[in-house]
């Protein structure tokens, strides 16, 4: 199609009496119709690159999680089982010095559930692979920064493959209590619900940017009126969800994840419920996300691109 457009554009320049007696092409209005066609076709072309640029995305993306997960493989092979047990899911990115706090505060047993704990490096520059494996933890690495869902996505996959019960996932920045993955994951241990989220608001949190909160606040009833129920913290990763649900979920969001997989695991009818839990500031360092206004259109796109395809 570009070709033909372009093709008659330079026919056209060449030899402009080829319009001539065409309707709308009079030779008043000549060069004000070329002006149009030449921006559709630009249109046309960036339309046409952006979709090929999301597909290569997509692509390359898919190529960096299944390189993670085969040398992930390669190292640990069989070691790397973890049937019924609670695996934890650790997204880090540049997190060194958290993780040497929150790594030691793991449970070991949970309600006679072994705990395992993989920590998913996302491209980090820093120290963060080697703190885990000092600390006797396995890495799957994404050899570049991805996001917080890529991240988990790997976590995920690891989950199903050596069939964990359980998944839980947390912060490595350290505003997630190691301490509380017990009463997260009771519910579902109990044969309660599939699906438990950690709310802030229901517990308690140590309060940050006023345009934050409000943001929680407004994102929170968006959220809960596209479910049609009472979702009081949408943006939260604290939680945790039994691995049997995972594949029943089609998670795409590299970045802004909370939200599709609450929107993913209510739409496809996991039981679910909501618990008080705490949130802390951040040990060290500084947080990985976006400016308020960048994170909040970022929200509210994966939002609503969850929402249109459940």
């Amino acid at each position: 199609m570009l070709t033909v457009i372009s093709g008659g554009l330079l026919a056209v320049s060449l030899y402009p009496p080829l319009l001539n007696g065409v309707l709308l092409f009079k030779r008043q209005s000549r060069i004000v119709t070329l002006l149009v066609l030449g921006q559709l076709s630009t249109l046309t072309a960036l339309v046409w690159i952006m979709l090929r640029m999301r597909g290569l995305e997509r692509a390359m993306g898919q190529l960096i999680h299944n390189m993670a997960i085969r040398e992930f493989s390669k190292e640990f092979g069989d070691s790397a089982n973890y049937s019924k047990k609670i695996l934890v899911v650790i997204p880090a990115y540049n997190e060194a010095e958290n993780l040497r706090t929150v790594l030691k505060k793991l449970p070991k047993e949970i309600e006679g559930y072994h705990v395992e704990a993989i920590v998913c490096v996302d491209g980090a520059t820093d120290e963060t692979e080697r703190v885990v494996r000092e600390h006797n933890f396995p890495a799957i690495v994404n050899q570049i920064n991805r996001g917080g869902g890529a991240a988990l996505k790997a976590g995920y996959d690891l989950a199903i493959r050596h069939g964990a019960e359980i998944v839980v996932t947390m912060d490595a920045d350290g505003q997630h209590l190691p301490e509380e993955i017990p009463k997260l994951v009771k519910p579902i241990i109990d044969g309660e619900v599939d699906f438990v989220n950690g709310s802030r608001i229901l517990g308690t949190y140590e309060k940050g940017e006023q345009i934050r909160r409000l943001g929680i606040f407004f994102f929170n009833r968006l959220v809960s009126i596209l479910l049609w129920r009472r979702i009081t913290d949408c943006s939260n990763a604290f939680r945790a969800i039994r691995v049997s649900e995972l594949s029943k979920l089609d998670l795409r969001e590299k970045q802004f994840h909370t939200t599709e997989l609450l929107i993913e695991g209510i739409s496809k009818g996991l039981r679910f419920r909501e618990i008080p839990i705490t949130i802390k500031k951040r040990l060290s360092g500084e947080t990985k996300k976006p400016t308020s206004l960048n994170y909040g259109l970022g929200f509210a796109r994966a939002i609503f691109r969850t929402w249109l395809r459940t």
